[in-house]
């Protein structure tokens, strides 16, 4: 690879990353509108807005931000728990991925019916889903600034 097209790849990486990152600021004004929502007992409006975002976040975590993870650590010893920048990756990491795993499942279950006594009885898991999904928000912005905004 010659200058140039190192050099393009990494504006391009910069632009997916900040692309990334609105629709992650997408998603959360879907999720912050699917509560009012639910507050305002709109429960099937709920859960379409609901599974709009969790069918937005899935394609950015499986079109970018895995393809991003193992590159950062495909190499042998590329994790050192020792520095503390590899374990809040790793932290974002992992809740993003378990709130993504539990978003998948909380649609999935639901399967758009009209009974709405299934999604009640999952209240708990939703909240425990939007807290590891805003953990991984608010470390996902401290990376995107650490990382990329030097540039």
């Amino acid at each position: 690879m010659n200058f140039f097209q190192i050099a393009a790849t990494i504006i391009l990486g910069y632009q997916i990353a900040t692309i990334s990152l609105v629709v992650q600021l997408v998603i959360l004004g879907l999720l912050l509108g699917g509560m009012w929502l639910k507050v305002t007992k709109k429960f099937r409006q709920h859960g379409i807005i609901m599974l709009t975002a969790v069918v937005l976040h899935a394609v950015m975590v499986f079109a970018w931000m895995i393809p991003v993870f193992s590159t950062l650590f495909s190499s042998p010893g590329s994790i050192n728990l020792a520095d503390m920048f590899t374990v809040i990756i790793l932290v974002h990491a992992f809740t993003g991925i378990a709130a993504t795993v539990l978003g998948i499942w909380l649609v999935a279950s639901w399967r758009l019916q009209a009974n709405m006594k299934t999604c009640f009885a999952k209240k708990r898991v939703m909240l425990v889903t939007i807290t590891l999904w805003l953990i991984a928000l608010v470390i996902g912005i401290y990376l995107y600034l650490r990382i990329i905004q030097p540039f």
